[in-house]
């Protein structure tokens, strides 16, 4: 009786762990991805306002080009756009929440699911040249105020730097950040330097008087999910932007915002 018993539940877990026992159709797959809560923030040239209110940018684009050759039923208007802290808590508290544009590394992805990567990245400590702030290794950066949006890849990556803390100043947006750094209340900032640069830009300043004195970590963007999120819901997706990809239809739409 117990061999029976045995085989009967070695059976019955075979037939579970079988990927036809789980395996969901790529129609199911995309009514799943409609039902998540899709959020993005203020991160230009990935990820931003447009002018005509919508959410646009890089980021935006492939993954409106995804969608569409999934047939999911999602707009670029769906996408909320909200402060990167508040999104952040959300990613990992709650179920059913995707958000980008968002640096793939090994800490990330112990706590959350990705897709991508997508578009590459660089983080590094930004200062106007005028004031000639010079970074040999990173312990010279106790000797300078640095300026971070909570949460954010360059707050992350700072504050696992063997350095005195304090000289960390957190704020909630970049537009916060550049307020400080103008005052002078901050000597640098930690920051994705394309976003830096563009932000700059859009605030009606000169992008050329700043520089890239350290870099800290060169990566990619991607597509991050709240790890309860089921991976053959994400996997048609996944698919579709390595598609993108060697295809160059992700280079062209880079290229487009240069």
């Amino acid at each position: 009786m117990n061999r029976i018993r045995i085989a009967l539940l070695a059976f019955l877990g075979f037939v579970l762990a079988s990927p036809l026992a789980h395996a969901l159709t790529q129609q199911e797959a995309v009514k799943q991805l409609e039902s998540l809560d899709w959020y993005t923030e203020e991160y230009p040239p990935y990820n931003f306002e447009g002018k005509d209110g919508k959410p646009t940018g890089m980021a935006i684009d492939i993954l409106m080009e995804a969608f569409k050759r999934l047939e999911v039923g999602i707009k670029a208007e769906d996408i909320k756009i909200v402060p990167w802290n508040r999104s952040y808590k959300y990613i990992q508290t709650r179920p059913g929440t995707a958000l980008f544009s968002m640096n793939q590394t090994p800490e990330r992805e112990k706590i959350m699911q990705f897709v991508g990567p997508s578009i590459p990245s660089e983080v590094g400590i930004i200062a106007p040249k005028n004031r000639r702030v010079s970074i040999s290794d990173e312990s010279d950066l106790s000797r300078y105020n640095i300026g971070v949006v909570r949460d954010d890849i360059g707050d992350q990556l700072v504050n696992q730097l063997d350095i005195n803390k304090d000289v960390i100043k957190r704020k909630n947006s970049l537009k916060q950040i550049l307020f400080l750094l103008k005052v002078g209340k901050v000597d640098v900032v930690s920051y994705a330097t394309d976003v830096f640069l563009d932000s700059v830009k859009r605030s009606g300043g000169n992008s050329s008087e700043y520089e890239v004195v350290y870099s800290l970590r060169k990566g990619h963007m991607g597509y991050a999910f709240h790890q309860a999120v089921d991976p053959e819901v994400l996997a048609p997706l996944q698919q579709t932007i390595d598609e993108l990809r060697a295809e160059g239809v992700i280079d062209r739409i880079i290229q487009s915002y240069r």
